[in-house]
């Protein structure tokens, strides 16, 4: 597998910045083992669960790669792999790098359609799955995906008895023998292989190389000063691009440690934050409403967290200024793509009201260019589409005919609006296609959403346009209540936004109450869902 869009143009400027070469996945644990191999990188985020050191990952590792290598696994073979937040997804995805495969990590709420898309356009030779995880079966999943991928030869479970025609891991890590030199992927070759969560479409499978990679953690460093005392708490997929950087990669690093949950359960991850001293949780927004809302939060159970930072979908003031008051650390928007994650970040110096309404400056390296509709840039202050540009750009997608979302000159068209203001803060104002138009008129659904999350009843919000006779669309609240709050009404929404000055024309027209939001893995609002089943209503 070779990347689509060669970095080749690219090299120069990174390697003079010093943001490129970046170290595979393996060598980075080789290098880890070296220095600290006592020390404990994981821990299970369970009643008795177990703790990992470096040292752990460095052995099962080397016994997975051994068993891959058995089954003739080597440089360019893809290895996709559906795992919980497990041990065994850490240690497979180093091991994957030590044989010099592609890892293609997939995230769990993926069934037979997306699995098999994925499948069969990486041309995966190997997919390793669990067993039954919360009343699914994969086994019974990757039975169907092996019978529509004709070049999906093996399949491996782990922590549960093979199908049939499957292997288990563990016994196949028994019986392999040692393997001699390393060859993982060189800093520049494509080594993982990511599938946006597509809400709209079918996934797109997004190229990055050690390079790429590897800067998210090069100039993470220069925003927070890593120690090897933090410890992160992981509350959403491994499997998704944020996952592997932040939970993996970092650690492998800086030699720091993080608690991993199986499942998002956020009392269960106030007293872990307690029990284990976690100095950073934060997360998407809905996992960020979950911790604040526990019943079980007090501010002595998160007094060790110092990081609270929340991206991966569209983040409220509001909410900020909640997990800043809440957990007494220092709370940060970030914003980003699996194309190119963390492309801007809040900063520990930064004003608390760019902290909390922006999406902080561009990341050392990168730049976000904003743009018109003919693709001209636009001044600060005015609104434009992002294009992206930075060390940690993938090199392309998987199918070529993708890479049409790239300019001439190298940036990714991200489709998403913004305003970048006088002092270079970027504040995601929506999506190109999230855009209302009443009676001829663009509204933003971003901007209404964040009026709206300020209502003091109003725990969760999202924002779409439904058709209308009169005015083509109107403007649709989709809304969860907090706990207790009783009930809301048009006429409450209407006064709360007239008194906030907002032009009547966004004033919502239609209000939907509902028990929760449709999202997906990554906490992006499905709304798609939601336009399906009120548009069918109206």
């Amino acid at each position: 597998m070779h990347p689509t869009r060669p970095p080749d143009n690219r090299r120069p400027g990174h390697e003079a910045a010093g943001e490129w070469p970046q170290p595979s996945l393996w060598a980075l644990l080789e290098a880890r083992v070296e220095r600290t191999p006592e020390r404990v990188y994981l821990i299970e985020g369970r009643e008795g669960g177990r703790q990992y050191t470096f040292g752990d990952l460095h052995a099962r590792a080397a016994r997975i790669a051994a068993a891959l290598h058995r089954l003739g696994i080597g440089p360019g073979d893809v290895v996709s792999w559906q795992l919980p937040n497990w041990f065994e997804g850490v240690a497979l995805a180093a091991a994957i790098d030590r044989v010099g495969a592609v890892s293609n990590p997939i995230i769990t709420i993926y069934r037979e359609q997306e699995m098999t898309f994925v499948c069969r356009q990486a041309r995966s030779r190997v997919l390793v799955v669990p067993g039954v995880v919360r009343g699914t079966d994969h086994r019974e999943i990757a039975a169907a995906v092996r019978a529509a991928a004709p070049d999906l030869e093996h399949v491996l479970t782990v922590r549960a008895a093979p199908g049939a025609g499957m292997q288990a891991l563990e016994a196949l890590e028994e019986s392999a023998a040692s393997l001699g030199s390393p060859s993982p992927p060189g800093p520049h070759d494509v080594s993982m292989l990511f599938y946006t969560s597509g809400t709209t479409a079918d996934p797109k499978g997004v190229l990055h190389t050690p390079s790429t990679l590897g800067a998210v953690n090069h100039f993470h460093a220069k925003l927070f000063r890593p120690s090897p005392d933090d410890r992160t708490l992981l509350q959403f997929p491994l499997t998704h691009v944020g996952g592997i950087l932040l939970f993996v990669m970092h650690q492998l690093r800086w030699g720091s440690s993080a608690v991993f949950m199986e499942t998002y359960d956020p009392e269960l991850a106030i007293e872990l934050i307690a029990r284990h001293g976690v100095t950073a949780a934060g997360g998407p927004p809905a996992v960020l409403q979950g911790m604040l809302g526990a019943q079980g939060f007090s501010a002595e159970k998160v007094r060790s967290v110092r990081l609270t930072g929340s991206g991966a979908a569209d983040v409220s003031p509001e909410l900020m200024r909640m997990a800043t008051e809440r957990f007494g650390s220092l709370a940060y928007r970030s914003y980003g793509m699996t194309e190119c994650p963390i492309l801007s970040c809040g900063a520990p110096a930064d004003p608390e009201e760019k902290l909390h309404g922006t999406d902080g400056r561009p990341s050392p390296g990168c730049t976000a260019r904003l743009v018109d509709d003919t693709g001209r840039p636009v001044p600060p202050g005015v609104e434009g589409e992002i294009e992206a540009y930075g060390p940690q750009l993938c090199v392309g997608y998987l199918d070529p005919a993708l890479n049409a979302a790239f300019t001439a000159d190298g940036f990714f068209r991200t489709g998403d609006l913004g305003i970048l203001d006088q002092t270079g803060f970027l504040r995601i104002t929506g999506r190109r296609k999230d855009i209302i138009i009443r009676k001829g008129e663009n509204l933003s659904a971003k901007g209404i959403e964040d009026v709206l999350a300020e209502h003091p009843k109003i725990a969760d919000v999202a924002v779409i346009g439904v058709p209308d006779r009169t005015s083509g669309e109107r403007v649709c609240a989709c809304v969860v209540l907090h706990t207790g709050a009783g009930d809301l009404s048009l006429a409450e929404i209407r006064a709360f936004m007239e008194v906030r000055q907002v032009m009547r024309q966004k004033i919502p027209e239609q209000l939907e109450i509902l028990p929760e939001l449709p999202r997906n893995a990554t906490g992006k609002v499905r709304k798609d869902v939601l336009r399906a089943r009120f548009r069918a209503a109206s």
